[in-house]
């Protein structure tokens, strides 16, 4: 018999986890029900049984495999670990001191700005679309940082130092190509697929080396676990810290007084933020399409909610005119699921001026389940409804099958370069199965697979990788690079990594060339910065095409420098 009680963690308010027989019906009178019905049971089945034998002289043909329905494999809820990170597949890793707990009261702008799901999805007309850069907003021209090499290859990456800076001038001579700003629109030229793409397995945790110098500098350090990153038309940086502060980076310092935190100018924290051996607090930061003239942000952070679940929430926030506080706007989505692990996290802006989140399954089985939007890719507007025209009518979702995706983005209108972090085994009961993160191309109503499938497999109706790793590469952010300042790195897809080691999950920046106008033929892939700076979470680009880098190595899986985390700038050698 099903459980009343939801081993689940609480979904969003259209998503229902209660099970329907639970409903008003007391345990008592379930246990009085089974011991009266399963005795007729047993003898009636037997009964159709020795009936059907006798008159069709057997059970009949097994189905045949076209006959047989496909089915995706479904996981067990209870009794999954705490620990099943693939971001950190060490699974005992001792978790920092818990915090104060805070204050019991909660803040009176939740009562007047929550929506619900239930309000949002009245949306009886499509959305117009619009086009919206995905590029960031320019970065400063000049700001004070600490130089720890003029250029960096694979090869030469060991021996870069403080003291001895190396320049090396890059030659002008060939025609840089114009900038290209936007994504590919002309998805009408895309190979229309009949079959499951080609997938390769790459062996070990590297491409291959990079052979483009570049100049790398630290231009602000001593963050602690950061994760979202944007850009302001100023220069300044907006920065996420995991424990629950949002701060503000001008001049390459951080400003002393966070620009939001938990606890104060936002709800009470997370039960013991910073939880080391976990992945939640305060995550994803984007900035709204029109942040020019509006001021508006977004931030992505899981916290308790009042029953003691932990719940993911979207929301809106207007910044001052000096940048260094902000006061709420509304609460876009809230109730998501989620959990210690895999929380997704990632927001970005569509071509089609749409919002896009991505949430992590902490459980496996909700990846697959329509009524969680767990392991989800989600859609919406700008005001946390859902569009018309989406896969399928009053849903959030745009694609599903993902375990814990932190970086997407657009290689046309239609098609979504998305990685994925694959199984690290504890949750499958499969210890030995460890690896196989991927790297997708995803379009409109996609199921990735997961728990089904994984790496290269192939199943009917589940959409596999173009590329996946044999050994753990957990990646993390992407861009597509549409600047020109690094020429020969012009509209190819970049993503960092967070390997706990350079030889146990790679800590790199990865380069993926495609074929023109094809997403599904990749051309090249190469490794930079490896083992450089360790893990590697976000990466942004501004308008002149300089690369924004943010290191994760203080958060109990990599290896902490005095000097905490740091953001690099990245351009090409001088």
């Amino acid at each position: 018999m099903p459980r009343c009680e939801s081993d689940n963690i609480q979904s969003p308010t259209k998503y229902k986890i209660m099970p329907y027989l639970c409903r008003g019906v007391s345990r008592e009178f379930k246990i009085l029900a089974m011991r009266m019905v399963l005795p007729c049971l047993l003898p009636l089945a037997l009964a159709i049984v020795a009936y059907l034998s006798f008159t069709c002289g057997g059970t009949g043909p097994e189905p045949t495999a076209e006959q047989a329905p496909s089915q995706a494999v479904r996981f067990e809820a209870k009794g999954v670990s705490d620990t099943h990170s693939k971001d950190d597949v060490a699974a005992t890793l001792a978790p920092e001191q818990h915090q104060t707990e805070a204050a019991d009261a909660k803040p009176a702008y939740e009562e007047s700005f929550k929506v619900k799901q239930s309000e949002a999805k009245d949306v009886s007309k499509p959305y117009p679309k619009k086009t919206a850069s995905t590029t960031q907003p320019a970065a400063p021209k000049l700001l004070e940082s600490k130089a720890l090499g003029a250029e960096l290859t694979r090869s030469e990456t060991k021996d870069v130092s403080e003291s001895s800076p190396t320049v090396t001038v890059v030659p002008t001579e060939t025609a840089v190509p114009e900038p290209q700003q936007t994504a590919i629109t002309e998805s009408e030229s895309i190979p229309v697929r009949t079959e499951p793409p080609s997938c390769e397995l790459v062996q070990g945790v590297s491409g291959q080396p990079g052979e483009v110098q570049l100049h790398v500098e630290v231009i602000v350090e001593g963050l602690e676990i950061p994760w979202g990153l944007a850009l302001l038309p100023t220069g300044d940086l907006l920065v996420t810290e995991r424990p629950g502060r949002v701060r503000l980076i001008q001049d390459g310092k951080a400003v002393p007084e966070p620009v939001l935190e938990f606890g104060v100018s936002m709800p009470p924290p997370l039960y013991g933020i910073p939880l080391l051996g976990s992945e939640g607090g305060l995550l994803g930061l984007l900035l709204h399409p029109e942040f020019a003239s509006n001021r508006q942000f977004y931030i992505f952070y899981n916290i308790d909610n009042e029953n003691d679940l932990q719940i993911g929430r979207i929301e809106r926030y207007v910044l001052s005119d000096d940048s260094r506080s902000a006061s709420l706007g509304r609460v876009i989505l809230d109730d998501l699921p989620a959990g210690l692990h895999h929380q997704g996290g990632r927001m970005r802006i569509g071509p089609d001026g749409m919002l896009y989140v991505a949430v992590g399954a902490y459980l496996p089985s909700d990846a697959q389940d329509p009524e969680s939007l767990a392991g989800k890719l989600l859609r919406m507007d700008l005001e946390g409804r859902i569009p018309a025209d989406n896969p399928e009518a009053d849903s959030y979702i745009f694609a599903s099958g993902m375990r814990n995706s932190q970086g997407y983005d657009w290689f046309d209108d239609q098609h979504i370069v998305m990685v994925e972090h694959g199984p690290s085994g504890i949750e499958l009961n499969r210890r030995d199965l460890r690896g196989f993160d991927e790297l997708n191309v995803v379009t409109a109503g996609d199921n990735l697979g997961w728990p089904s499938i994984w790496g290269c497999d192939v199943q009917e109706g589940l959409v596999r990788p173009v590329l996946a790793w044999e050994d753990p590469v957990p990646p993390t952010g992407a861009i597509f690079y549409r600047g020109n300042l690094i020429s020969e790195w012009t509209d190819s897809f970049l993503f960092t990594t967070v390997g706990l080691s350079d030889t146990a999950g790679g800590r790199h920046l990865h380069r993926v060339v495609f074929e023109q106008n094809d997403p599904y033929t990749i051309l090249a892939h190469e490794v930079y910065l490896k083992d450089v700076y360790g893990r590697l979470r976000t990466i942004v680009s501004d308008s002149d095409g300089r690369l924004y880098v943010m290191t994760s190595n203080c958060d109990n899986r990599g290896e902490c420098p005095p000097e905490g985390d740091k953001i690099l700038r990245i351009g090409p050698a001088r």
